[in-house]
């Protein structure tokens, strides 16, 4: 996994899985969502992500395995009683 943000763009992406982009769905105005080639969730894109992220509505959506759908609950919980997560400045975390 790899969460990027990039302050320039106000952009932040969530990285699930290290495989081809095989089809983008848009969530809403500011959310795309990347899907591997069996139409698997493998990454989120949020525009203004210090806004409330349309989770539920990804879940709901497109077919996320178990550990990613934890992952993606986590980083929603860090946003705060908002349901927002702010940035000030450029971040990259990787983890396993």
């Amino acid at each position: 996994m790899r969460v990027t943000y990039d302050q320039q763009a106000d952009a932040l992406y969530i990285e699930l899985a290290d495989v081809p982009v095989a089809g983008t769905v848009h969530i809403d105005r500011g959310t795309l969502v990347d899907l591997d080639a069996r139409g698997g969730l493998i990454g989120v894109e949020l525009i203004r992500p210090a806004r409330p992220w349309p989770l539920a509505t990804i879940l709901n959506r497109v077919p996320v395995d178990p550990t990613s759908a934890r992952i993606l609950r986590l980083l929603e919980r860090t946003a705060g009683d908002a349901g927002t997560f702010g940035y000030a400045e450029p971040i990259q975390l990787v983890g396993a």
